[in-house]
């Protein structure tokens, strides 16, 4: 495809700076050279975030990232920084060193070998980490393996990286020494369960590795195993027929039965028994009536139905409470529970 200049499209021009194809154009995102440009074609006006949004067809969230980005670069300057002020200040340090990345990171972050010697320490975030633009390209001409994770982090996520994810992947790599296998794969799993977010990864890995799970083998392991509590979580809302996730007090209550290895062919049954006698879901309800069971020794329903009929009908013939009383009984139980859930 051939495309030529038309002369008459520069009637009326605006600057691009330099810096922004030498030091920016590979970091930035499409949405953040839109913003960009309407910035340099407004150079000198107040303009507000939504207005900038709708002028270049963006949403709001992706106009304040650009605008984060653009004004962590030499390009633009903060409006309450007045020029004396910035003189003032220039004049204070005038033989300043200027520190790099690296430098900056150990200032802020224990060092790997402080981490490994002591498990009590628990890792800052990115979000406590102010790497600009600048710092991050300097972090990507430093290694290829960094660049290698962009990339892939890129085409799994299947749009360019924001400035976030871009400081997010940098913090983990370069300062928390965490491998480019367990970012990836920690990443793709955020993927696989609806949440691609390389915030909600980073959260994900700096709690696995405040519990000492360190290693692509124990993070594969650690996620073998989140995925067999999501599993029987999901099983235990269609059996129930919930139409929201559980509660907290909710969820406390399946990862106690799926800990204690209750069958589901048991909690299936209990759910059924608690609609039958009060006719709602309760949880403490289902639950009181499997730790009867369990207690019992119950562990299939064929065991319930033997072993609970041959007690009833010992019952009526020692002349003990009727069955219709048993469930008078157990309603009665339920309606004083300290806590409905």
């Amino acid at each position: 495809m051939e495309i030529m200049v038309h002369p008459h499209g520069f009637g009326q021009m605006f600057g691009v700076p330099n810096l922004v194809v030498d030091q920016y154009l590979k970091l930035a995102t499409p949405s953040q050279l839109k913003v960009l440009l309407y910035l340099l074609r407004h150079s000198g006006q107040a303009i507000g975030q939504d207005e900038i949004a709708r002028a270049v067809g963006i949403s709001e969230e992706l106009t304040e990232e650009a605008l984060l980005f653009w004004s962590q670069t030499t390009l633009f300057e903060s409006p309450t920084t007045s020029p004396s002020a910035k003189k003032a200040e220039a004049a204070s340090q005038p033989n300043a060193p200027t520190r790099s990345p690296s430098s900056a990171a150990s200032a802020q972050q224990p060092t790997a070998s402080s981490r490994r010697s002591s498990d009590s320490v628990v890792l800052p975030s990115s979000k406590s980490s102010e790497l600009s633009p600048l710092e991050i390209t300097a972090a990507l001409e430093d290694s290829d393996d960094l660049k290698m994770l962009f990339q892939m982090a890129e085409q799994q996520m299947g749009r360019p990286l924001r400035h976030v994810e871009q400081r997010a992947l940098v913090w983990m790599h370069d300062y928390n020494n965490f491998g480019s296998d367990v970012i990836l794969t920690v990443l793709l799993y955020c993927m696989t369960i609806d949440k691609p977010s390389v915030s909600y990864a980073e959260t994900m890995i700096t709690n696995w590795w405040n519990e000492g799970i360190r290693t692509l083998s124990q993070v594969n392991d650690a996620i073998c195993r989140r995925e067999h509590r999501r599993s029987f979580t999901s099983h235990i809302q269609r059996t129930f027929e919930m139409q929201r996730k559980p509660t907290p007090k909710q969820q406390e209550f399946i990862d106690k039965w799926q800990d204690l290895d209750i069958p589901l062919e048991l909690i299936t049954y209990a759910y059924e028994k608690t609609l039958e006698n009060i006719d709602k879901l309760s949880f403490p309800y289902i639950n009181s009536i499997l730790e009867t069971w369990i207690a019992a020794g119950y562990r299939t329903r064929k065991d319930v139905d033997t072993y609970d009929h041959k007690k009833t009908e010992d019952k009526k013939t020692a002349g003990g409470v009727p069955e219709s009383e048993n469930a008078e009984a157990y309603q009665s139980f339920y309606y004083n529970l300290p806590e409905n859930v």
